[in-house]
């Protein structure tokens, strides 16, 4: 068959052939045997694979823990985003009933400088 012994390494295209030839040459009374070490030759390249692709994910996974800081900055700035429009609207209300126009310009004018304020400090950290 292969120089590989039954449930060690992956099996290339050619085992496999060569699996097939012997499974037709011995006949029957042999299947048992050549079915069960395909299977743990399948076995053993799956679990390989898996353990692979644990390792890819836990590397991926720690690659995105450390760079966790600049990843929360990216939220704090949509939460502030978001409550400074939820504020916007009780202050625009509040400086139109009590003033002109002019004080919900300056509302605005603030929110805004706020929000410019602190991204533009956030992305000198990242």
């Amino acid at each position: 068959m292969s120089q590989n012994p039954a449930g060690t390494g992956p099996m290339d295209h050619d085992e496999m052939e060569s699996l097939l030839a012997a499974r037709q040459e011995l006949g029957p009374a042999m299947e048992p045997a050549l079915v069960d070490s395909f299977a743990q030759k399948i076995l053993a390249e799956v679990q390989r694979q898996t353990h692979t692709n644990n390792q890819t994910q836990q590397q991926q996974w720690q690659m995105e823990q450390s760079r966790g800081g600049q990843q929360s900055g990216t939220g704090g700035r949509l939460t502030l985003a978001i409550v400074s429009l939820v504020m916007a609207i009780p202050l625009t209300a509040i400086a139109l009933d009590l003033s002109s126009i002019w004080m919900a310009v300056i509302v605005w004018l603030g929110i805004v400088m706020l929000n410019f304020a602190y991204g533009t400090d956030r992305r000198g950290k990242s």
